[in-house]
């Protein structure tokens, strides 16, 4: 497995913390642990070992990255994202690869973005979908970015 779960956990979590310290455009930042449960549940073809592992980096985030009020949303968030990355690898296509993490960007942070911003999207609907928008093009932009320096196409590929 050429795919090093840990090394890479580490350094989304290192650029997790960049972002969310040095990063942040008009109070937007990406979610680096979102992007980083996508691209390594894809190569998984047990949907239940993904899952699991969507959830435990999920309540790690909650606890350690993120402000732990909303403890569980995101072990919610990246189990049913590390689901369906994990269901990709079943009839999984090459040229399909951005498509189906970016597909899964935007289904993730829409999730998070309902549950985290509910009283937006109930009373002033235009800048929910503003904060969603946004926060997706600068997760999709980082992860375009992430996917090309650190070739995760090809390692991803290969493990599938």
């Amino acid at each position: 497995m050429n795919f090093s779960f840990s090394r890479y956990l580490f350094i989304a979590i290192i650029l997790q913390l960049i972002f969310a310290e040095l990063l942040t455009f008009g109070g937007f930042q990406p979610n680096i642990m979102l992007l980083f449960v996508i691209l390594s549940s894809i190569p998984i073809e047990s949907t239940s070992r993904a899952t699991i592992i969507g959830f435990l980096i999920g309540f790690f985030s909650d606890l350690v990255l993120f402000n732990g009020f909303y403890l569980g949303l995101s072990s919610l968030i990246f189990s049913v994202c590390a689901y369906f990355a994990s269901q990709v690898s079943f009839n999984f296509a090459y040229r399909n690869f951005d498509l189906y993490w970016l597909s899964l960007v935007l289904l993730g942070t829409a999730l998070y973005s309902f549950f985290r911003y509910d009283f937006f999207f109930f009373n002033d609907i235009l800048f929910f979908i503003k904060n969603w928008f946004f926060v997706s093009l600068y997760t999709s932009f980082v992860g375009f970015l992430v996917t090309r320096i650190f070739r995760v196409k090809q390692l991803v590929l290969q493990d599938a």
